[in-house]
């Protein structure tokens, strides 16, 4: 009994730093009306602003999630080989410097499959389970 209350604690205390969850896997997303092929490269050019637009040359609208998001430390490390806070920076000091070609919207993770849903030229990244069951987008990589 006590170690199940450990646990549980455990969890909480995980869950409200924005650890994702053990097992939860991180999904890419994009509009469903999207047919362009992503590859793992694609995706990290697309974060690090060297692509800014699709094959059909529409902008790409770049979704993020707060730093703090266990889902943004799943991405940041597997696609852009970064910290979610140096990634952060980067951007940044991008800003900062007028250099920022197409820098991403940031919002809270629970908003990203609607706005992606929105916009045919959306991408973002979230937890599978957040992305489970929305209507108008599709899962195009999962990250784990």
């Amino acid at each position: 009994m006590r170690n199940g209350i450990a646990g549980l604690m455990a969890l909480l205390c995980l869950t409200a730093m924005g650890v994702a969850a053990a097992g939860d896997k991180v999904v890419v997303i994009v509009n469903e009306a999207n047919s362009q092929a992503v590859t793992a490269a694609d995706l990290k050019n697309m974060y690090t602003d060297n692509v800014i637009s699709w094959a059909n040359n529409q902008p790409i609208a770049l979704y993020d999630i707060p730093v703090a998001a266990g889902a943004r430390k799943v991405f940041s490390e597997k696609v852009l080989g970064a910290s979610p806070e140096e990634a952060a920076r980067e951007w940044a000091n991008r800003k900062i410097t007028n250099t920022a070609k197409n820098p991403p919207k940031t919002v809270k993770e629970e908003l990203v499959p609607k706005s992606v849903a929105s916009d045919p030229n959306a991408i973002g990244y979230v937890s599978k389970s957040v992305a489970e069951g929305k209507a108008g987008i599709k899962i195009i990589m999962t990250l784990e």
